[in-house]
């Protein structure tokens, strides 16, 4: 791999970073630190007391040329290695990792470290003189910036990974695990294939798919072995496949073929599809296993995981289902690179959600390159698809039936599902989403709790997500919202955020409180 560099001021964390994310890349990690007390044989305290720091500057040039003509792998640099132009010159065609910390956190991460001489005097004064001095000159070096204040090594670790484009397995697996029937999500490129592993005693197989969907449907069913018959049924697309009259041709497809209860459905599509196919077997035979292979990306982190099966009636969406874990969902990237930017996008909503309501790592990609999250081939999409997806199941594996913690989850898609209600469906789910969640971030921001609204319009509007919506609809939107599935009786209930990561479910918003949003958001 190419050389990877660290730096960053005292208490950053580059070597415990620098070593955990060699660890993760399989390549290793070099510190010059380590190199110049070996060259000196002796510890880098008593050089600058034998030698002076004008001596130990010079070591630590030679030993920065060195290791950079020699190294290739992961390698951290001292604090004040930045200093020298002709280090900073060295590192131009390097990829720099510039790792930021707050002043108080480096300072508790420092006192106990006896081998640093430039802080053994007024540390916290000298730390933030230092950092003061530094910080252009990190910054004129770096590639990019990540900020490791209260962060886990793993999570940052996860996020550099990330950033740098690179990943050291091609499908990794997410564990969902409920309690009545824990399953797995592969995610990688060409996690199709894996479908026979989880074909169980199957005899006969139906793939429910729609036109777009036909040729990776005819494929999914090829690699049914011999002895087990596939049978694809075509269903309309979109949200026209969610109907009980859909499902019902389904179920007398399935009579006529034979199926049993240890016969598989398959539902090779978008959300639509995996709903129509995971309420369809909730229901044949009162329950018998389903397959997901989602071609959406927002199939994939969102209907796809969960268990959640439905249709939607005249009174709004959803409304009539049954929860129904999948025996496995197998996300294939590859499925991703042919959907247009504009479905990317939709899709992009849930994770940005998951971002607001749980991991903010995933804003922080989003937000570092919105381009490269809009592009299926780039490693970043498969990060914020894990991240999604963990986030996901997390939380379902806690609350399947929507019991409490479950309801997190509908961040934002109180508004947005009466959107799309009024919309007749016609708005992708992902864009009604996204001016959910600017709607949710205003009643937030209105009823005292954290204001995210600026943030959550700059990451949504940075994927070309809408973040407003038509004035003069509110009688039309509050007669709709007023249904919603997570109400109690007349009480209506909305997600909102507490602070960045922390979702409560709340029941005191007044009518006027959410009129006000309303005009916020259309204003």
């Amino acid at each position: 791999m190419a050389l990877v560099v660290i730096v960053g001021p005292p208490g950053s964390g580059k070597t415990t970073i620098g070593r955990a994310l060699a660890a993760a890349l399989d390549a290793p990690f070099r510190d010059v630190d380590a190199d110049i007390a070996a060259a000196a044989g002796k510890p880098i305290p008593d050089i600058f007391v034998d030698d002076g720091e004008e001596h130990f500057r010079a070591l630590e040039r030679e030993a920065v040329r060195r290791a950079v003509a020699e190294h290739d792998g992961v390698l951290a640099l001292g604090g004040g290695a930045v200093l020298a132009e002709a280090t900073r010159k060295l590192l131009a065609d390097a990829t720099v990792v510039h790792l930021r910390v707050d002043l108080g956190e480096a300072v508790k991460r420092t006192e106990i470290d006896k081998g640093r001489p430039l802080l053994q005097v007024n540390p916290r004064a000298t730390l933030r003189r230092l950092m003061d001095e530094r910080l252009p000159l990190y910054r004129e070096v770096e590639t990019f910036a990540i900020d490791t204040t209260g962060r886990d090594v793993d999570d940052l670790t996860a996020e550099i990974k990330a950033r740098l484009g690179i990943r050291t397995s091609l499908v990794r697996t997410v564990e969902v695990r409920d309690a009545e029937a824990p399953y797995k999500v592969l995610i990688g490129r060409g996690t199709t294939d894996r479908l026979p592993d989880f074909l169980g005693k199957a005899s006969r197989v139906a793939v429910l798919h729609t036109a777009s969907t036909a040729a990776l449907a005819e494929r999914v069913g090829s690699l049914c072995p011999d002895g087990v018959e596939a049978t694809l049924m075509e269903l309309p697309d979109a949200e026209d496949g969610k109907t009980v009259a859909v499902a019902e041709q389904v179920w007398e497809a399935l009579g006529a073929e034979g199926f049993t209860r240890t016969d598989l459905v398959v539902g090779v599509g978008g959300g639509a599809v995996t709903d129509l196919a995971g309420f369809v077997a909730a229901c044949w035979l009162r329950g018998v296993a389903v397959v997901h292979v989602p071609t959406s990306l927002l199939g994939a982190v969102d209907a796809a995981v969960g268990g959640k099966t439905g249709v939607n009636t005249a009174a709004g969406k959803n409304l009539v289902g049954a929860f129904h874990p999948p025996r496995a969902v197998l996300v294939d990237l590859d499925h991703f690179t042919t959907l247009p930017k504009r479905d990317l996008a939709a899709g992009l909503a849930e994770v940005v959600k998951a971002g607001f309501i749980a991991d903010p790592v995933i804003l922080d990609l989003v937000e570092a390159d919105p381009e490269a999250a809009l592009d299926a081939a780039n490693p970043v999409v498969a990060e914020l698809v894990e991240r999604a997806i963990a986030v996901k199941a997390e939380v379902v594996g806690s609350d399947l039936k929507e019991g409490g913690l479950r309801a997190i989850l509908n961040y934002g898609h109180t508004f947005a599902h009466a959107v799309e209600k009024l919309e007749h469906y016609r708005w992708r789910h992902g864009d009604a989403v996204a001016v959910g969640m600017v709607y949710a971030a205003h009643l937030g921001a209105i009823t005292g709790r954290v204001d995210l609204v600026e943030r959550t319009e700059s990451v949504l509007a940075s994927l070309g997500l809408p973040t407003t919506y038509d004035a003069g609809r509110w009688d039309d939107i509050l007669k709709v919202m007023k249904i919603d599935k997570k109400n109690v009786g007349a009480t209506q209930r909305f997600v909102l955020l507490d602070a960045l990561a922390e979702p409560v479910v709340v029941d005191d918003v007044t009518a006027e409180q959410q009129r006000e949003a309303y005009e916020r958001l259309t204003g």
